[in-house]
This record gives C-alpha cells, structure tokens and sequence, in this order.
C-alpha cells in the first residue's frame, strides 16, 4: 500500500475514533450529572481533525521507521491529550482529557478485536470497560 494512502487510513481511523470518544463521553458525562464543555461542531471538528492528522501520523512514523516499538504508539495519544487540554484549557480538566483517551482506546480495541474475529475478546473488553465506567459514575454521584 501506498505511503499517502497508510498515513490517510491511520487519520481517517484516528478520526473517526476521536469523535466516537467525544459523542460517547458527552453522553456518560450527560448521564452521571457532569458537564463537558465543548465548544461549536466547527471547531471541534477543527480540533479533532488537527489531533487526528497528528495521531494518525505519529501512528504511521512509529510503525513504519520503528516497528518494533510498539510502546512508543501511546506518544501520539499523549499528543492528543495535550492538544485537546489546550483546546478546551479553561473548560477542562486534566481527567477530561484522560477519559477521552480511554473512551478512545476502548473504540480502538474494540473495533480492532470485532474486525479480527475475536469476539470472546470484544466482549470481556466491553464488560471491563463498563465496570470501570460504572465505577467511576458511582464515585462521581456520591460527590
């Protein structure tokens, strides 16, 4: 495959997932009685397709140059998180950020497990996945 068309699939899928995340997490906030400041879909989407190019081509760098360093895919992430903490610095706060990286880990695995076949682990992953959301709307409510 074509280097321009890797480095398009890797942010067209960073794309995709980021908003995914940020659709989900404005309806778990919604639901356990915070609030998520988010600003117009203009530039959210502005926002998003910024720290998608750089996730989906921090992606390609790494699995292309260092293959084996798979440790280091969690960089771009962190690029995101900074990017999304810069854009929202007055609305959000550093736990913000943090829970869009897991809702957007959790579509990844997800997606990823559902388009290998493996189901089995699609669904111990959502089981994890929901506790831990559980949990942290149980400790949300009681404050």
């Amino acid at each position: 495959m074509h280097n321009t068309l890797q480095i398009l699939a890797f942010w067209s899928l960073a794309f995709v997932t980021l908003c995914s995340a940020l659709a989900l997490l404005n309806i778990f906030y919604g639901v356990i009685g915070n609030d998520l400041v988010l600003h117009s879909l203009g530039k959210e989407a502005a926002i998003a397709g910024f720290a998608s190019l750089v996730e989906g081509g921090g992606f390609w760098l790494i699995l292309h140059y260092v293959p084996t360093a798979v440790r280091a895919l969690v960089f771009p992430l962190f690029v995101v998180a900074v990017i999304y903490k810069v854009g929202h610095f007055e609305d959000w706060n550093k736990g913000d950020a943090l829970m869009l990286l897991g809702f957007q880990v959790a579509i990844g695995l997800l997606g990823t497990s559902l388009l290998a076949g493996h189901f089995q682990t699609a669904v111990i992953l959502l089981f994890v996945f929901g506790a831990f959301l559980a949990l942290i709307a149980s400790i949300a409510r009681s404050l």
